[in-house]
């Protein structure tokens, strides 16, 4: 008897680690598996093409490089689950950095500064968030509009220059977080608390419902305003956070900075499976965001001109959404699939018997 019983327990334990197999091969077909694999390959291409590629400074040199779009985009992917876009990112981006170096040569101590800097961002996010629910104007005409405003006032503070930290400010640039420079630090805690959030915080689950279909959401409950507005304002207020980063990083605030921001931090969370229309994962978002940052480290370390990096963004923005489309009509045609087998079933069923 106990050796049926352990037979048993072998069979359920081969059945368990075949279910995890089939979970696993499945996901690697997904596009965030895709994108896994192109991020592994394409390191190990770098590792062999370059020696300096594994070292510790050009690792910790590509994270800081690729935080600002990382973390912004996981406000990004909150949007694009909502159903929305935010043109307006970058221009936070910009405007906070500027506000806070502003007020610290003013007198204002670090923390208020970056408190004002990051308050920026989610004013910002708020303007945005009420104009589409309340006003019920195009998510990309409205966050045009504050893009343009925001980089109108950078302009205006800037005067064409740039607004250097003051000089006793100066530890604030070479700030390290258990050994690492704060942005890194920063990039992956956004990462992890945005992905959990999406798995485990009721509100944020709800997004995917918004996404799906707006008005199956307020039938089911949903605030769908006061969630849509949420996420912009978590938009502006990570991106404003990156900008602040950068800021510090750099030592001044640019009127350039965050201008080419825009189309990575859209084409990130789209690389990493995160649809316009709802679906995908922060974690998706982070392997886009990988994708584009290896790519941008192999452009310096072998020696390929920076002016092709937007051409390459240009092209992995078509591929994706070329993907994304696919998907799109695989999905539909799934979908029909389905509602056809089940007329047929439903056809070929037999009637109950009458009483």
């Amino acid at each position: 008897m106990q050796r049926g019983e352990t037979m048993n327990s072998i069979h359920r334990a081969r059945g368990g680690l075949q279910a995890r197999a089939v979970t696993a091969l499945r996901w690697l077909g997904t596009q965030e598996g895709v994108v896994l694999i192109i991020n592994v390959l394409l390191a190990l291409a770098l590792a062999l093409a370059s020696p300096v590629f594994l070292t510790r400074d050009n690792l910790l040199a590509g994270g800081v490089a690729m935080a600002a779009h990382a973390i912004t985009s996981m406000g990004t992917t909150l949007v694009l689950l909502t159903g929305g876009i935010d043109l307006s990112v970058g221009s936070s981006f910009g405007l906070a950095g500027v506000i806070m170096a502003e007020t610290m040569c003013r007198g204002v101590p670090f923390w208020a500064a970056a408190a004002l800097g990051i308050m920026v961002g989610v004013i910002i996010g708020w303007i945005n968030g009420v104009v589409i629910t309340k006003l019920e104007i195009n998510p990309f005409i409205a966050t045009m509009g504050t893009m343009t405003m925001a980089r109108g006032l950078v302009n205006v503070m800037t005067q064409s220059r740039s607004i250097r930290l003051p000089a006793d400010c100066a530890y604030l640039v070479n700030t390290l977080i258990f050994g690492l420079p704060p942005s890194f630090v920063l990039m992956i805690a956004s990462v992890v608390v945005t992905d959990l959030l999406l798995r485990y915080w009721r509100p944020a689950r709800q997004f995917f419902y918004i996404g799906g279909s707006r008005e199956h959401a307020r039938l089911i409950g949903i605030n769908v305003d006061r969630l849509q507005i949420l996420a912009y304002v978590l938009s502006g207020a990570l991106a404003a956070l990156s900008g602040l980063l950068f800021t510090l990083r750099s030592g001044s605030a640019h009127q350039q900075a965050g201008i080419e921001l825009n189309m990575k931090v859209i084409l990130s969370p789209y690389l990493g499976g995160v649809g316009f229309m709802g679906g995908g994962s922060a974690f998706g978002a982070f392997l886009g965001a990988l994708l584009l940052g290896l790519i941008f480290n192999a452009i310096q370390l072998l020696g390929i001109a920076v002016l092709w990096q937007n051409v390459l963004v240009g092209v992995l923005l078509l591929g994706a959404a070329l993907v994304g489309i696919f998907r799109m009509r695989r999905e539909m045609q799934r979908s029909r699939r389905e509602r056809r087998l089940s007329r047929r079933e439903a056809a070929i069923q037999p009637a109950e018997p009458g009483g």
